[in-house]
């Protein structure tokens, strides 16, 4: 929240340089072609401002009129938001993707987060899957059914379309299992080969597990193996070792393979991956934010 409020007082430095800038400076004082062309800037720089983070966004909650149609509890400190509304395709929002969300409750509206979707949109839902690591994602199991929500986005080109086959691999490293659970829903109902690869601590931080057992066994060509495991006496390498992940995916080296999860998982699993001679092209990733 600090960074927030620290991050908005840049509009208030770009207001005084303008003041510093065009009335009293010398260059643009005595050429008043130059000062018209900057004025045309902050003036360009303004109407961009105003119409994307604000117009946009108040038309598209009138539009699409987003709203909270069910909160639910996924596991420890692990909470899933189902939002409603109107048109939803045309927000053109994949799986993978993420958006920048707002809730228009009590300490929460001014504050907007990153959410990846959890499940792939059918057109009148989309669901979102937080685990809590701070002040707003621990409160956000109290938001009520019903609470508007505003919604930017979607963002990021962690899809499907990135793949250059119909073989994936895909790992997930904790509640970076959230943009994966998605994935693996719509590639296996694309008819692809995927096998979706969690790794978690305990068990117990297991998310999904259910869901993404019966994806895989209403898919011929989709997989879902669990890894649980201690990381403090296996050093988080052992389960994600080359031998192991070849062993969970054959022919690991001639797939497209997307990894999400926390930073050290991330980068242990991409060395792993290039020691298995999986082309850098076919890894695609995403640095799960755990946003607060």
């Amino acid at each position: 929240e600090s960074w927030y409020f620290v991050h908005f007082t840049v509009y208030a430095a770009i207001a005084l340089g303008y003041l510093h800038q065009i009335p009293t400076g010398n260059e643009f004082a005595a050429h008043p072609v130059q000062a018209d062309y900057w004025i045309a800037l902050y003036a360009a720089v303004l109407a961009l401002l105003l119409v994307y983070r604000v117009a946009v966004p108040i038309l598209r909650a009138r539009r699409h009129r987003l709203r909270v149609a069910a909160v639910r509890p996924e596991g420890r400190g692990v909470t899933s938001i189902e939002v409603s509304g109107e048109e939803l395709d045309r927000l053109g929002v994949q799986p993978g993707q993420f958006m920048l969300w707002r809730f228009a409750s009590r300490g929460r509206w001014w504050q907007s987060h990153p959410f990846s979707l959890s499940a792939v949109p059918d057109g009148s839902r989309l669901r979102i899957t937080v685990k809590g690591v701070g002040d707003f994602s621990d409160a956000i199991a109290q938001v009520r059914p019903g609470t508007r929500v505003f919604a930017e986005g979607p963002f990021g080109v962690f899809t499907s379309q990135a793949a250059s086959g119909r073989r994936i691999a895909l790992i997930a490293g904790g509640i970076g299992i959230t943009p994966l659970r998605a994935l693996f829903e719509e590639m296996a109902d694309a008819g692809m080969e995927v096998t979706l690869i969690h790794r978690v601590i305990s068990r117990k931080e297991a998310v999904f597990e259910d869901e993404l057992r019966e994806i895989a066994e209403r898919h011929a060509g989709a997989v879902f193996h669990l890894l649980a495991g201690d990381h403090r006496s296996l050093k988080g390498r052992a389960l994600l070792a080359p031998e192991r992940l070849a062993e969970l995916v054959p022919g690991i080296a001639k797939r497209d393979v997307y990894v999400c999860g926390p930073v050290g998982m991330m980068d242990e699993t991409i060395a792993a991956l290039r020691a298995l001679d999986v082309d850098q092209d076919r890894i695609h990733s995403e640095r799960f934010a755990l946003a607060g």
